[in-house]
């Protein structure tokens, strides 16, 4: 299952180079997981959580303000608890950015939960 998240680069996320800081395109990544979660009822807010327990990014190329990127993001691996996203930011056919974010289901108190059968079963279809 892949998931594609569109979004248009502002001024403001870039540094004093004029490209985009690579912790805004984590954001990026983290915008198109909520999207993918949101589509497929699997709640964000609801009391627990998903941190990020590991996360890997390739920086390919600079991005600029202005940029409409595509943010390709598909379920790689899925734990008892966890879920690791494959992601990709893409600019006019261009893999600007790539790599893998590991987010960890947790209740209320921050600790690690059981994915629910039916998330489970909305990220493998």
């Amino acid at each position: 299952m892949e998931h594609v998240y569109q979004r248009r680069v502002a001024f403001a996320d870039t540094d004093a180079a004029g490209v985009v800081h690579f912790s805004r395109i984590l954001c990026y990544v983290e915008e198109a997981e909520h999207s993918l979660l949101s589509e497929l009822g699997i709640p964000l807010m609801d009391g627990g959580g998903w941190p990020r327990v590991h996360v890997e990014c390739e920086f390919l190329a600079p991005i600029k303000p202005g940029y409409e990127l595509e943010v390709v993001i598909s379920p790689a691996q899925l734990g008892n608890s966890s879920v690791t996203w494959q992601f990709s930011v893409i600019h006019s056919a261009q893999t600007m950015a790539q790599g893998k974010v590991k987010s960890l289901r947790v209740d209320h108190s921050g600790k690690p939960v059981e994915l629910h059968p039916s998330w489970r079963e909305a990220l493998t279809r």
